[in-house]
């Protein structure tokens, strides 16, 4: 099957760091041709880390989040001529990977019937359960790609006042634009279907159990701390084939200084964790108050 992956990136600091590199060398290792977005002026220097990798470059700030980025970089593979491809996929700098070979993955979902499909899907939007394709990683078949319905949605992505409104306009309304035009989704990994975002609350289960490939890159740089614990991620990524070198060194630069994980036993961790954060808001925000008042780390 013949493949581009558009890849939107962001960095504070206007690098293209190493774990990126890693990642897009694994993606062009088994996808034909790879276009880089870039929501930053990116110096010459960086530009050629990705000599060899990148097949085309766009690098212009927007303010339209990865979805700005996929459009750009959508709207060049459609200049080049979109029947060259039978699937084309939006990737994002937002995990660090893969843990496993792509390879595998892809081979795993070009055996499934579907028409659009990710690694992960997620059954709630927020409060409500609204299921979609979560969009660090979203593959389209042909007969997606070349639907007038999805060229339009794509085309009239635009700067939205904040991620929350990215998120429900064109995360979750692109799969709900694709349910109601009668496209079927499938996903790598369809475990913990009643948890909202289990690439967050069950990080650690997915790459234990799942052989999941990525993992989110703010777990790591402690904004997720209300959410899930991490203190054991080291150990976690070293059962995996991933260098645990780059993620370390990446957390250095982007770590969250006021992120804090809390300083208590394992069986409390996880009855807060994987118990306390599937309860309703109403239990789920006290118990986590009280919980970081008692056992927060310095």
């Amino acid at each position: 099957m013949k493949r581009a992956v558009v890849f939107a990136h962001y960095d504070k600091d206007s690098i293209i760091d190493d774990y990126v590199i890693y990642y897009l060398k694994a993606l062009k290792n088994c996808i034909e041709k790879v276009i880089f977005v870039s929501c930053c002026n990116l110096s010459q220097t960086e530009k050629d880390k990705l000599e060899q990798i990148a097949d085309y470059i766009i690098a212009e700030p927007h303010k339209e989040y990865d979805f700005g980025s996929y459009k750009r970089g959508f709207e060049v593979i459609k200049k080049e001529g979109l029947s060259n491809y039978e699937e084309i996929i939006f990737a994002n700098d937002s995990c660090f990977g893969p843990l496993y070979p792509l390879e595998t993955v892809l081979e795993t979902m070009e055996e499934k019937n579907c028409d659009f499909w990710g690694i992960t899907k997620n059954y709630f939007g927020f409060s409500k359960r609204i299921p979609h394709i979560q969009s660090f990683f979203i593959a389209f078949r042909k007969n997606v790609f070349m639907d007038g319905e999805f060229l339009n949605f794509i085309k009239n992505i635009k700067a939205e006042t904040c991620k929350n409104d990215v998120i429900k306009k064109y995360e979750i309304g692109l799969s709900q634009m694709l349910y109601k035009n009668g496209y079927k989704d499938a996903a790598y990994i369809n475990a913990y279907k009643n948890i909202s975002n289990p690439t967050i609350i069950k990080w650690e289960q997915l790459i234990l159990k799942y052989n999941m490939p990525l993992l989110k890159c703010n777990l790591i740089r402690m904004h997720y701390t209300d959410y899930t614990t991490v203190d054991n991620w080291q150990e976690v990524i070293k059962t995996t084939p991933y260098p645990v070198e780059l993620i370390e060194k990446n957390i250095r630069r982007t770590k969250d200084p006021n992120g804090k994980e809390l300083n208590a036993p394992k069986f409390i961790k996880n009855f807060l964790f994987n118990y306390i954060m599937n309860s309703p808001n109403i239990i789920r925000y006290p118990v986590m108050k009280i919980a970081k008042i008692f056992f927060s780390k310095a």
